[in-house]
């Protein structure tokens, strides 16, 4: 069905103008009316998806048998006898799920996916929860630097989690390593291609198992230390002067993937009822918390002020980014007692 070539939705002559007919062209494979309609609006959204794109490609086409399910109409779980009954299908058991299932056991379960990949069958549930309204309380700071994560509310109160870069960047250096041993054959060579691949995928798989984790981590700290809202550094001139760096280190900024960590600790704390906030981060390392005077680098990534203060640079950013934003997320400033940004 996604193969026939239709004009834009909407339109006369679209074929998405009439959908019991299509519904109907489906049926006629035996399908319930429910599966059929649930075929039918995969194929719509795999349209729309195509068409709304402005760098599309050919038509699109669907290779792997999957399908959109209802919750109650089209399927249904019983997580007691974890079982799963489909209509036209029946009654399935469980065999596998995840070890984090019971944090969504009070969820609303919304549409899932059924897929089949190797003459196994896989169901992919989406669960929905109603945000809640959170009132700011008091809040943490986290700056992400790549020897590791300081997460914490001033310069007494942070912990300190040690990120795996150097190992994401020993594999990704030895798939570079082949590419420069067989400049000619690893094109045309499978199983030199393979292990290329295999580095890659490595250390990709290393990089998104620490994000996922340390998402976790940082907002069970914020629970330890009875807070509700957590402040990040905004991204928008992360990477302006990107060329400018030696390769190495451009590598590993790319390699830490930064977004992707506040994705998770952003996804981990909306899931515990949190709130997350963006701050400039603009010389949150280099400036003094007690006067707001630009610090001196006295030895390795260790600060100190005119007034004497002095710090390591990943608590100064900490206790920075902590006293910057407001506490009620409104756009009228606050009277706090910190210093003003700088």
């Amino acid at each position: 069905m996604v193969e026939r070539k239709c004009p834009e939705p909407g339109r006369e002559g679209s074929a998405f103008e009439s959908p019991r007919g299509v519904v109907r062209e489906v049926k006629g494979d035996n399908l319930p009316s429910k599966v059929a309609e649930d075929c039918y609006r995969e194929a719509l959204a795999t349209y729309k998806g195509w068409y709304n794109n402005p760098r599309r490609g050919r038509f699109p086409r669907v290779y792997r048998p999957t399908v959109w399910l209802t919750p109650r109409a089209s399927y249904n779980v019983d997580f007691e006898a974890m079982t799963v009954r489909i209509v036209s299908v029946g009654e399935l058991s469980i065999l596998g799920y995840p070890r984090n299932l019971k944090e969504y056991m009070g969820w609303k379960m919304k549409e899932a996916r059924l897929v089949i990949r190797d003459d196994k069958a896989f169901l992919k549930v989406v669960f929905e929860k109603e945000e809640q309204k959170v009132e700011p309380k008091e809040s943490i700071a986290v700056d992400i630097n790549m020897a590791e994560v300081v997460v914490g509310k001033d310069d007494k109160n942070y912990v300190r989690i040690p990120t795996r870069l150097e190992e994401v960047h020993h594999w990704k250096s030895l798939a570079e390593r082949l590419l420069k041993k067989y400049p000619r054959r690893w094109r045309e060579n499978k199983r030199i291609l393979y292990r290329v691949r295999s580095f890659h995928l490595k250390a990709r798989r290393i990089m998104e198992d620490f994000a996922r984790k340390v998402g976790k981590w940082i907002v069970d700290v914020a629970k330890r230390m009875g807070v509700n809202v957590i402040k990040l550094e905004s991204l928008k001139n992360l990477i302006k002067s990107v060329e400018k760096l030696s390769k190495e280190f451009r590598d590993k900024l790319y390699l830490m993937q930064y977004r992707r960590l506040q994705y998770w600790i952003s996804w981990q704390a909306k899931k515990r009822g949190m709130t997350v906030e963006f701050v400039n981060p603009s010389y949150s390392s280099v400036s003094c918390p007690k006067c707001g005077k630009r610090m001196v680098e006295v030895s390795h990534r260790w600060f100190k002020c005119s007034c004497g203060y002095e710090n390591d640079r990943d608590v100064i950013a900490i206790t920075n980014l902590n006293g910057r934003g407001s506490l009620t997320l409104s756009t009228a400033p606050q009277m706090r007692d910190v210093n003003p940004n700088r």
